[in-house]
């Protein structure tokens, strides 16, 4: 790797350290129908704003020690968590994508995915402003980057959420119209990969669920959110969904 292809890295890990600390703000305001745009980052007990050198991705919390400069109240793990898992997404998008249009595309999938994740766990909701301009904008996005294939991710998404649609109606609770609209979005933006993305969903999905009822942090009737796992997939199939798919393809049929 030359010498500029560790800068780009570099600056593809800091974008994703600064995308990630505003994820958080994403994932706590929008539920609560607050805006994402101001008031500026600030402690969720006390009020008082974040100074900006203690806004700094991941560095800020380790500085602060986990707890508020003004009212010492925790601060979560799970804020510097989203911003380490963004920047090691972004960093591995450009490992794979390199400096082509694509990586930005991919990048905003993710973020996209790992908003739509952490909802789904906090309050069980898939959030309609996320998948719904997602479906669209990722549709238009790949039919820019890809105009020759538009129909596969026309077949994509319609296809997946179409999929999950009929297993919601024959297993009842087990699918809602948030996973459905998220299936729609993420054909919309992988096309044929999206059915290693749904694959590695159901699969991780059903060794999460033995695994919490092993533990006995769920039981068997109640319901696991479904956007995490399908996150995974998405996420997963962005990075290495066509490699994956290929080598199938190429093994078994």
């Amino acid at each position: 790797m030359s010498g500029l292809d560790l800068y780009l890295a570099a600056c593809s890990m800091l974008a994703g350290g600064v995308v990630g600390s505003f994820l958080n703000v994403v994932i706590h305001r929008l539920p609560m129908k607050q805006s994402i745009v101001s008031p500026g980052s600030r402690c969720p007990e006390c009020g008082h704003g974040i100074r900006r050198r203690h806004n700094i991705p991941v560095l800020g919390w380790l500085m602060l020690k986990g707890r508020c400069h003004d009212c010492d109240a925790a601060i979560s793990l799970r804020y510097p968590g989203v911003e380490a898992l963004t920047a090691l997404l972004f960093l591995a998008s450009f490992l794979v994508y390199g400096v082509q249009p694509r990586t930005p595309f991919v990048w905003t999938f993710l973020a996209a995915l790992i908003v739509v994740a952490f909802i789904d766990i906090d309050h069980r909701i898939i959030p309609n402003k996320i998948v719904v301009p997602g479906s669209v904008i990722g549709f238009g996005a790949s039919v820019a980057l890809d105009p020759a294939r538009w129909w596969q991710y026309l077949v994509a998404g319609l296809g997946a959420s179409g999929f999950l649609l009929l297993l919601g109606m024959i297993w009842r609770g087990g699918m809602g119209m948030g996973d459905v609209k998220m299936a729609l979005m993420m054909g919309c933006v992988l096309g044929s990969s999206v059915i290693v993305a749904l694959f590695a969903s159901f699969l991780i999905g059903g060794i999460g669920g033995a695994l919490l009822i092993a533990t006995g942090l769920r039981g068997r009737r109640d319901r696991v959110p479904f956007g995490p796992y399908l996150s995974i997939g998405g996420g997963f199939a962005a990075l290495a969904g066509a490699p994956v798919l290929e080598w199938y393809v190429r093994s078994f049929l």
